[in-house]
């Protein structure tokens, strides 16, 4: 199956709300570990009934992490936002499309 295309952006405002809104999943069920920082960098997105969102997060330090997350489609004005995927990095790991 060839790679999906995802566009490389900076990180916006919307980004970092999705972060916000899976931090905690991913302190508590992916890492095992807490963030006092928690800030998107950039991103690349997919839309695919709803987006799929691959987000650069520094995590403070040296420690970056990759997300990937679902956003589903506004229907009656809710979104539903699932993180499926967490992996640590480096600050420069490239942020690649993976498989979930």
């Amino acid at each position: 199956m060839p790679k999906k295309t995802m566009t490389k952006t900076p990180a916006t405002e919307e980004t970092q709300k999705i972060c916000d809104m899976v931090k905690r999943d991913a302190e508590t069920k992916w890492t095992k570990q807490s963030y006092e920082i928690f800030k998107a960098i950039e991103y690349r997105a997919q839309p695919e009934s709803g987006t799929n969102f691959l987000i650069k997060v520094h995590a403070g330090g040296s420690e970056y992490l990759h997300i990937y997350a679902y956003q589903s489609s506004p229907k009656k004005g809710e979104i539903k936002t699932l993180l499926k995927r967490v992996e640590k990095h480096k600050e420069g790991d490239p942020l690649d499309y993976f498989a979930v």
